[in-house]
């Protein structure tokens, strides 16, 4: 018997003493990881088909609720058949009209100057107006009397 458990021990130094420490460590790691990964998935689903289960559920009693309280609101109307999924449509509604599209959208746009109105228009304050050219302050050197660089 002890000679049973010394060859025991002997066996698992000398196959882990192939293996430094560190290695050892990155591999427990990585299944300790490919595990937890594993479980993850497994309480997703669950999780997943309990809450699709509840939600159908509460639609299907909101359903009967919404059938019951129409049934009670009009006594001479049959129930109506519940709608398969995806193929419950809405009341139709009708499109809107299309406005009348102008010939020139340019001419109607708006705060476009018209034919005629220029003189209409309002003044910016600060612009320089005609026969104010010449009182107006010149920058130095903007303006180089000659010709040249």
């Amino acid at each position: 018997m002890l000679l049973v458990g010394a060859v025991a021990v002997f066996g698992f130094v000398a196959l882990t003493a192939f293996k430094t420490r560190e290695q050892q460590q990155a591999e427990i790691s990585q299944a300790i990881t490919i595990q937890l990964e594993a479980y993850r998935a497994q309480l997703t689903e669950a999780c997943d088909a309990r809450v699709a289960s509840e939600a159908q559920s509460k639609f299907d009693a909101m359903v009967a609720t919404a059938q019951a309280e129409m049934a009670a609101a009009n006594p001479g109307m049959k129930p109506t058949k519940k709608p398969a999924k995806g193929t419950a449509k809405g009341p139709k509604v009708d499109p809107l009209p299309q406005p009348a599209k102008p010939t020139d959208p340019q001419k109607d746009r708006g705060g476009a100057v018209k034919q005629g109105d220029a003189t209409d228009q309002k003044e910016r304050g600060g612009a320089v107006k005609p026969g104010d050219a010449a009182d107006q302050k010149k920058r130095g050197g903007a303006v180089k009397q000659g010709g040249g660089n």
